[in-house]
């Protein structure tokens, strides 16, 4: 039976997330408002989820190994087990040195700091959850409010970037002020935000059946260039390199039919038509300011590969249990050579893969293959099969998924809650969602989207001799 209260709070949820969760410290106030909000919608989806979670064993697996690594890390040990864990052993003479008392100490260095990442956890695994037992018609409505939500953020970049630092639209203490950050602290996880829209509102927008060929053309022509215009305003590198690849992705893979009923002279129409308009908005605002950290910052030279190596060394001192899922910006000064030591303050390692491997060892190894593995069937099947049995939303979730996987080799756009979330609803569009109810009776915005696609499909059957079919995907088993 389908509820319309589960949905209104999934949304809530996912809202409140995309909105507070932009900052990228642990233990920020912000971040406790998603979390706690999270508890009743995750108490009321896992019974929801459970027959789509015995039906794909790999995805249950994971979830339970994401959520169990910082809980063993957790779990107290005898002082004499703990002092021989690799790495402790400074910890150790310290505590001899301040003459205390052996004790029970647990893997993470600081349980504080795992607490607050596994706490991090639940808004993701809340959305995640709930997706897998919410239809087509409402996973559509989620990806509409998260693009709605990217258009809004791109407007605040836009007065960011006109006010400066002064206009009192930065929701952060720390952050970069004069530059597009939006919602977040970040202007690189703001980039991250816009471009991982770009294919989950395509495909949304393609799914809602819009009415007529000029209003489809309209819709399309404002969402998208919105995006873009933040994209720009970040000031980001990682923006015109991943929006680029975004863009590319989407327009074959989610945007392929679409751009087949408007033709081919209509799609170069707007395309120009767009690039005339935005090109020297883009370029005042946002695009000269990344052209020139191209020109005047050398990759090679960024601090970045000093961290790379230092955090390197640090995971084989640790290995094979790592020092503590949240750990790392405390932990790692501990283990700095005074030839790497530099100005900044060192809050990431720049490198999730890494940082990853720094705080959860060699457990946090096996869940990364495990889920790649996934994603590699996953993505075998989605992008290259029928888009009328895979679906538009699948393939804008894998695309999603693969960006943010992809910027995560280079900085952290996955330890924001807001991010996370997102890519926990990536991947749970890659599970069937359950048949819509013929029958269905929730809230009148849900009755008003199901009725439209209704009369849509009707139309088509009645066109056509062979019979329409539902978008959807198998589960990995």
């Amino acid at each position: 039976m389908k509820s319309p209260l589960f949905f209104s709070l999934t949304a809530l949820i996912l809202l409140i997330a995309l909105t507070v969760g932009g900052a990228t410290r642990q233990g920020l106030g912000s971040d406790a408002i998603p979390e706690l909000v999270s508890l009743p919608l995750l108490a009321m989806a896992l019974p929801r989820a459970w027959p789509a979670l015995k039906g794909s064993r790999s995805a249950l697996a994971l979830a339970i190994g994401v959520v169990a690594l910082p809980c063993l890390q957790l779990v107290p040990l005898p002082f004499w087990l703990w002092s021989l864990l690799p790495g402790r052993q400074s910890i150790v003479d310290i505590l001899a040195t301040a003459g205390a008392p052996p004790s029970w100490r647990p893997i993470s260095l600081i349980p504080g700091a795992t607490e607050r990442a596994l706490l991090s956890l639940l808004p993701g695994l809340a959305i995640f959850l709930s997706v897998l037992s919410l239809d087509r018609n409402e996973r559509t409505l989620l990806l509409l409010l998260a693009a709605a939500t990217g258009v809004l953020s791109a407007l605040i970049a836009m007065l960011q970037v006109l006010g400066g630092s002064d206009t009192g639209l930065y929701f952060f203490d720390v952050t970069n002020f004069g530059r597009g950050v939006g919602f977040f602290a970040n202007p690189n996880h703001f980039a991250a935000f816009e471009y991982v829209l770009l294919p989950l509102a395509a495909a949304a927008l393609s799914e809602i059946q819009i009415r007529s060929l000029a209003y489809s053309l309209v819709v399309f022509g404002l969402v998208v260039p919105a995006l873009l215009f933040g994209l720009a305003l970040s000031g980001s590198r990682s923006a015109i390199i991943l929006g680029a690849a975004s863009i590319l992705a989407t327009t074959p893979l989610v945007l392929g039919p679409e751009i087949a009923r408007w033709g081919r002279r209509r799609t170069l129409w707007l395309v120009a038509f767009l690039a005339l308009a935005l090109i020297p908005l883009m370029g005042g605002l946002g695009m000269m300011a990344i052209f020139t950290r191209f020109a005047t910052q050398d990759v090679a030279e960024d601090f970045r590969w000093v961290v790379a190596g230092e955090t390197w060394r640090a995971i084989l001192t640790f290995a094979p249990f790592g020092a503590g899922v949240g750990t790392f910006p405390r932990v790692y000064p501990l283990h700095e050579s005074a030839a790497a030591l530099i100005p900044q303050f060192v809050n990431r390692a720049h490198d999730d893969l890494l940082e990853t491997l720094f705080e959860g060892g060699l457990g946090s190894l096996a869940l990364l293959l495990a889920f790649l593995g996934w994603l590699f069937l996953t993505m075998r099947r989605t992008l290259f099969g029928d888009l009328e049995v895979v679906g538009r939303q699948a393939r804008a979730g894998v695309i999603a998924i693969a960006l943010l996987l992809v910027h995560s080799l280079w900085d952290y756009p996955l330890r924001t809650i807001a991010l996370e979330t997102l890519f926990a609803l990536s991947v749970a569009l890659q599970f069937a969602p359950p048949p819509a109810s013929e029958n269905y009776r929730g809230a009148w915005w849900l009755r008003l989207v199901w009725k439209k696609g209704r009369r849509k499909r009707r139309r088509r059957s009645r066109g056509s001799a062979k019979p329409i079919q539902e978008p959807v995907t198998t589960p990995v088993q």
